[in-house]
């Protein structure tokens, strides 16, 4: 029994991030919300992890263990979104698309949604699509080059995610 213990602690220490994120998101699936913050808050911001500063934002859009705030979840879903997160790329789309926690801008909505899709966010190829026949003509155009942008700069995923080849 101590051996197993031993080692078991041992795998623990050996990966202390990955292991703290896990039991974030284990706690936060519990609804053991100040758990998951104590976890999640360091490692978003001294560590910049990408999916700990995702599920701040999912935490904060929702009010789960601290006051729901548009705007401060919108904070956290733009950090995880520059890193790559699909799921942030469509939500934060959805907020430009709907002004909550950012201004309103269609052309913004169409740039994330467009990354999104573009990582295979099925939510943000649905929402991509939408919002194209949202455009004018004059702000498809905007919106287009506002997309390759994006794509450039922030279509690839999190390198803690991407497959090592």
């Amino acid at each position: 029994m101590r051996k197993i213990t031993a080692l078991l602690l041992l795998s623990l220490l050996a990966t202390p991030a990955a292991a703290d994120f896990n039991d974030g998101v284990v706690a936060l699936m519990m609804g053991k919300f100040d758990e998951a913050l104590q976890t999640f808050v360091p490692l978003a911001e001294s560590q910049d992890h990408a999916y700990a500063q995702y599920f701040l934002g999912r935490m904060y859009a929702a009010g789960q263990g601290v006051e729901q705030d548009d705007a401060k979840a919108a904070e956290w879903y733009r950090k995880a979104a520059e890193k790559g997160v699909g799921d942030a790329q469509y939500r934060l789309g959805d907020m430009y698309e709907n002004g909550v926690g950012v201004p309103a801008d269609m052309e913004y909505a169409y740039g994330w949604y467009s990354v999104a899709a573009h990582l295979g966010n099925a939510k943000g190829a649905k929402s991509f699509d939408r919002a194209r026949d949202k455009l004018s003509a004059a702000e498809l155009v905007e919106a287009e080059k506002l997309s390759r942008e994006f794509i450039e700069k922030y279509g690839a995923v999190p390198q803690s995610t991407a497959r090592q080849q």
